[in-house]
C-alpha cells in the first residue's frame, strides 16, 4: 500500500500523520541526531514496538512510516 494511495482514501488522518511526524522530528532533535528519513523511520519503529497503540493510531503510525519510505525511494541517495 503507497502512502499516496492511502491518504487519497483516508484523509481525515492526515492531522494525526503530520502530529506524528513532528514528534518524531522534535524526539530526533532532542537526542542530537541528524534529521533525515532514516533516522525518522527508525524512530518511529521504536515507538511504534513500544507502545500499545489503539487501531486509529496504528494506522496513523504505519501511513507515517509509509510516507517517509516513500519519501526516501523517491528522494534518497545510496
Amino acid at each position: 500500500m503507497k502512502s499516496s494511495e492511502t491518504l487519497a482514501w483516508y484523509p481525515s488522518q492526515l492531522p494525526s500523520v503530520k502530529l506524528i511526524l513532528g514528534t518524531a522530528i522534535i524526539a530526533v532533535v532532542k537526542q542530537g541526531r541528524p534529521i533525515n528519513t532514516r533516522t525518522l523511520i527508525e524512530y518511529l519503529y521504536v515507538v511504534q514496538a513500544a507502545k500499545k497503540m489503539k487501531l486509529n493510531d496504528r494506522i496513523a503510525m504505519q501511513t507515517a512510516i509509509a510516507v517517509l519510505k516513500d519519501n526516501q525511494n523517491a528522494h534518497g541517495h545510496i
